[in-house]
């Protein structure tokens, strides 16, 4: 063999030496990080065992502790924390920390107000005067008062838009007592 082929097969062989102890190196790494896994995998499912042995519920009652609507426990009278009054939602703190708890078990954040008025917007609406007065102008204010179900009908978009033209802001009404008092006189005139 001449020189060159024996320098070429040294050379060759010192890489596949580098490269057996990389490769050796990094199975080490491998199996050592398979090991890490491995045993957070068990801590995770020794934690799922745990949940499952749920506490008794009378037991956790007698010390004091309730349970909310997520399942979690609470002390009584306690609310969980992705319920904030609106006082507390005030407190840029304390509401992005009700944001955080709130994502992390999957529900929303919710503001509570105990001293607002019963909701009004969402409840329905009450029945409609059957009066024969249907459109009433006020000159004075130029206001239309219109009946709401004469102000969606068909007959009456031709004239909206003439009292609109004229400078008469419409307003709808369903009942004799949601007008001004001066134009309650003319309903019940009629």
């Amino acid at each position: 063999m001449s020189n060159e082929t024996t320098a070429a097969i040294q050379a060759l062989i010192k890489q596949v030496e580098t490269l057996t102890t990389t490769v050796t190196d990094q199975q080490k790494r491998m199996d050592g990080l398979y090991e890490h896994n491995s045993r957070l995998l068990d801590q995770i499912k020794d934690g799922k065992r745990d949940d499952q042995s749920k506490p008794d519920e009378t037991a956790m009652n007698k010390l004091g502790f309730e349970r909310g609507k997520d399942g979690n426990w609470y002390p009584h009278g306690t609310r969980p924390a992705h319920v904030l009054t609106r006082e507390e939602a005030r407190d840029p703190a304390k509401y992005r920390a009700a944001k955080e708890a709130a994502a992390a078990v999957g529900a929303t954040l919710e503001i509570s107000d105990p001293d607002a008025p019963e909701d009004r917007h969402r409840a329905g609406r009450g029945d409609i005067a059957t009066t024969q007065a249907t459109v009433i102008k006020d000159d004075d204010a130029r206001r239309v008062y219109v009946r709401r179900d004469v102000l969606g009908s068909s007959e009456f978009r031709a004239q909206y838009q003439r009292l609109r033209n004229d400078g008469y802001m419409p307003v709808s009404w369903d009942q004799p007592d949601e007008l001004p008092a001066h134009l309650q006189d003319q309903i019940n005139d009629a």
